[in-house]
């Protein structure tokens, strides 16, 4: 038995004996003592237990993989502040561009899964370049799924400049001068990438490709001519001011009415850009809810759907099993396909 538990058995009323070979002043000293210390350890055992420390303490880390500029740089800047409020906290945005988005996602997957570090991350780095390369350090496996809150189509875009107002114009001048045509990327292996290899090759154009760092680096080249077009999303073209010719869809996009979908050009190519919140893996359970729980009611808020929408871009709400669930099935799929192009490294 404790020394607690012996003085709580101890009537108060009661003192102890205390032999009489022990001098008078400590005999005394020690029977006033005796209320103080019962006192003290009743005061120990009704003190209540401390609440567990609040959640966040400190500024939330949201890296996107990417440069700014981008459909996932713009969709977790959309998110960020709801998901703070939510949170009753802060939100930070750092963009980490580099290796098709491997770089961002490889230092998240290293971060220490205490909520403090997470992804807005997206096809291409979350699934595309794992299946791609052995050496990005991480696959889908390494993280836990928080939310998953857009799936938004690809688009063909060109300058609002470009002499080619509609797509067949676009492949027209394709045809007619292959040497002089490219297309960008926001990276090697990237969704952007491989939806335009695929729909080069269906037109049978050896165009160039030219991959940038993100989207963002890519605007002004393809502004001043440098780049003839490349693929990225309704969010991209809105505030960019670019024009889509051609949308990777079986149907025609809400806002973009004028613009034909893949399957009406009969174009046999479909992409889309789909993302959401990540963490590193070993996020603790009940920490994970409250994250998820953040960012459902983020996206269930006016001004989060108001400017998703104003994106052209809106919720496609996934929890996190279904997100997870989601993810690995793409990183089936897009091991075939990286199989199929040829577009494994060591």
């Amino acid at each position: 038995m404790s020394a607690l538990c012996l003085l709580l058995s101890v009537p108060l009323s009661v003192p102890l004996s205390v032999p009489l070979s022990v001098p008078l002043s400590l005999r005394l000293s020690f029977r006033l003592s005796l209320p103080l210390l019962a006192g003290l350890a009743v005061s120990m055992v009704a003190a209540p237990v401390s609440a567990a420390t609040p959640f966040p303490e400190r500024p939330i880390t949201v890296v996107v993989p990417f440069g700014p500029g981008g459909t996932t740089d713009i969709m977790a800047r959309i998110l960020a502040d709801e998901f703070a409020r939510q949170l009753k906290g802060s939100v930070v945005v750092l963009n980490t561009a580099g290796a098709g988005g491997s770089i961002g996602m490889g230092n998240v997957a290293r971060a220490k899964p205490d909520g403090y570090t997470l992804s807005m991350t997206t096809i291409g780095p979350l699934v595309i370049q794992p299946a791609r390369r052995d050496n990005t350090g991480y696959t889908p496996e390494a993280f836990d799924y928080v939310c998953g809150t857009y799936d938004v189509p690809l688009m063909t875009l060109v300058a609002a400049t470009s002499p080619h107002r509609d797509y067949a114009a676009l492949v027209a001048a394709a045809k007619a001068a292959p040497a002089a045509f490219n297309y960008g990327s926001s990276g090697i292996g990237t969704a952007l990438h491989i939806s335009a290899l695929l729909q080069w090759q269906h037109h049978g154009v050896a165009a160039l490709h030219v991959p940038y760092k993100s989207t963002g680096d890519m605007v002004v080249p393809l502004k001043n001519g440098e780049l003839s077009v490349f693929n990225e999303t309704p969010p991209v073209a809105v505030q960019h001011q670019l024009r889509p010719l051609l949308v990777l869809t079986d149907q025609r996009v809400p806002g973009f009415e004028n613009v034909p979908s893949a399957k009406e050009m009969g174009v046999p190519v479909r992409g889309s850009v789909w993302g959401g919140l990540v963490a590193p893996k070993g996020l603790p359970v009940a920490l994970r809810s409250q994250l998820e729980a953040a960012c459902r009611a983020a996206t269930a808020t006016t001004l989060y759907k108001a400017r998703a929408q104003a994106a052209n871009s809106p919720l496609v709400w996934r929890d996190g099993a279904a997100f997870n669930t989601f993810v690995q099935q793409e990183f089936e799929r897009m091991k075939k396909v990286v199989t199929d192009n040829k577009l494994r490294e060591p």
